[in-house]
């Protein structure tokens, strides 16, 4: 597997304390995700998918084991250090859009290349070409509260690609949505972010999603498990704690 902006998840365990419980989510986890793969993560509520994504973006940082995007290593590196990191390689489309109602859909997008300091000749046709790809080039002078859900949850994929991230990582994307913007949405983000040849990872807990990805996997009882998933694509293999069949990706 070629490193460039692979992300490597190593005996991985993460656990939360509630009151005088403690709550084991992940016990040696494993997984290599390729770069320009689309993952689907399912599971249900509570199972560890968002967990899964913080540890991926560096917002949480596991007990024990490491998680690696391509040659960094996301424990040594200082929190300033995982938000500067994070701000210029990850993109990220949430469940409740987490557009700021104050801006524009124009000044929405232009936040985060302000933020990466990206040369400000290069904004108006990286925010025009991305609006027109999801629809919405008409509405730049808009507030997010003038839109529809599915309308501002596409302003959210074109604000987590505008700055050409590597990775993007999408937390319930379709969970405010009806089941017919749902399947717009899904099919808006499979074509933009392969498109941009991305890295795609997604959390959800809807089967709709399976046909578009390369590869699903479920979390159940602190396991990544793959069984009767079928792949769009057998290329892509994942790194496990030892040979496993059916394939299990993490266990106790």
């Amino acid at each position: 597997m070629a490193k460039g902006f692979t992300i490597e998840l190593s005996d991985i365990g993460k656990s939360y304390s509630q009151a005088s419980r403690t709550q084991c989510i992940f016990n040696q986890l494993n997984l290599s995700i390729a770069e320009g793969e689309l993952l689907v993560l399912l599971g249900r509520s509570g199972s560890g998918k968002s967990t899964l994504l913080n540890l991926i973006a560096g917002i949480d940082l596991p007990d024990h084991g490491r998680v690696t995007i391509g040659s960094t290593k996301l424990a040594l590196l200082s929190e300033k250090e995982r938000t500067l990191f994070r701000r210029r390689h990850i993109g990220f489309v949430f469940q409740s859009y987490n557009l700021i109602p104050t801006l524009t859909v124009r000044e929405n997008l232009l936040l985060p290349l302000q933020l990466n300091r990206i040369d400000s000749s290069l904004h108006d046709r990286k925010i025009r070409s991305l609006l027109r790809n999801v629809g919405l080039e008409e509405r730049e002078k808009d507030f997010p509260d003038q839109l529809s859900g599915g309308q501002q949850q596409r302003v959210a994929i074109a604000r987590a690609l505008v700055h050409e991230p590597e990775i993007v990582l999408a937390d319930e994307p379709t969970g405010n949505l009806d089941l017919d913007t749902g399947r717009e949405v899904l099919d808006l983000l499979d074509q933009c972010v392969r498109a941009a040849g991305k890295t795609l990872i997604m959390a959800t807990h809807s089967q709709e999603v399976m046909g578009r990805a390369d590869r699903v996997l479920t979390i159940r009882d602190q396991r990544l498990s793959a069984d009767g998933i079928r792949h769009r694509s057998e290329a892509n293999d994942v790194v496990t704690a030892g040979a496993v069949s059916p394939p299990v990706y993490g266990g106790k």
